[in-house]
């Protein structure tokens, strides 16, 4: 489909082998991107702070939907009759 764009890269077809000397980009790719996230932080401090509150944030969200996940979870278990924690004589069946 990509065949003739300059972005394709042919990892190999049928009956090709496994190439080892191909591999440092996978490497050098993200390093650059590091270096060029610190200057950007070097000379434009403020985004430090940017990136911190934007991870905190998406954390932040992503446990608050867990816990409403889980409550609703709860909520449907007890209106089934059973608990989300397990039996509480503590013995585990499993029901044929």
């Amino acid at each position: 489909m990509f065949n003739g764009s300059s972005v394709f890269m042919r990892f190999g077809g049928p009956g090709s082998r496994l190439r080892v000397g191909g591999a440092w980009w996978m490497l050098m790719t993200p390093g650059l991107g590091l270096i060029l996230f610190a200057l950007a932080i070097l000379i434009w401090p403020e985004l430090l702070a940017y990136m911190v509150a934007t991870a905190l944030l998406m954390v932040g969200i992503f446990l608050v939907s867990w816990a409403w996940a889980m409550r609703r979870a709860e909520k449907r278990m007890r209106g089934y009759g059973t608990s989300v924690y397990g039996p509480q004589d503590g013995t585990w069946r499993v029901q044929p």
